[in-house]
């Protein structure tokens, strides 16, 4: 009887070891789960912003304003943005780099505008978003001149190819009525390449 109440003791003991060991295990392999996917995060995150960066570096020619959403009825709709387009027509947006700042200049005819832009990241819904700030340096408000909307702070950027689109996610729009309330908005632009390189 002695014996087998030994027995028992040790078979707790050592189930109980063999529980504690596990547990250190299973706690070692989930903190090491939880950096790699926050490495990995970090990573994409760097990734689409250093990518980004560089790629929206050069100069830039107004193509279009597309409205996503609107109350608008179609008709509206299309003189509405074919105004403000039209205004828009001669926009130029250029990007680039002086040592470790990036700076923006934007140019419409006689209307200037120029600062630092920086881009940043933001993670919705495990979506990773970007996003471009226009800080103003001086003359009027970069939003202002592209959007027609001062004090505006979240831009959305996208690069694909040659078009560089921005999008805000409500504004307005002046009609031929007057100014109207829409949805989102995107902005593209076309590259503009250098005379002389293919």
């Amino acid at each position: 009887m002695k014996i087998l109440t030994s027995l028992n003791i040790l078979m707790l003991i050592f189930t109980s070891c063999t529980s504690a060991k596990y547990q250190q295990m299973q706690d070692e392999r989930d903190r090491r789960r939880a950096a790699y996917e926050d490495a990995r995060r970090k990573n994409d995150w760097q990734t689409l912003k250093g990518t980004l960066e560089r790629e929206v570096l050069g100069t830039w020619q107004f193509l279009g304003i597309e409205v996503l959403e609107s109350d608008l009825s179609n008709e509206i709709q299309t003189a509405a943005v074919a105004l403000a387009a039209s205004s828009r027509k001669n926009l130029t947006l250029r990007f680039f780099q002086e040592t470790h700042a990036r700076f923006y200049e934007l140019n419409n005819g006689n209307i200037n505008a120029s600062g630092e832009f920086t881009i940043r990241i933001e993670r919705i819904a495990e979506t990773l978003v970007p996003l471009i700030k226009l800080d103003r340096y001086k003359s009027l408000a970069p939003e202002e001149v592209i959007f027609s909307r001062p004090g505006l702070r979240r831009t959305l950027i996208a690069i694909e190819a040659d078009r560089l689109y921005l999008t805000i996610g409500y504004g307005q729009l002046l009609t031929p009525a007057g100014w109207a309330q829409i949805g989102g908005s995107r902005y593209s632009f076309e590259r503009v390449k250098n005379k002389g390189l293919k």
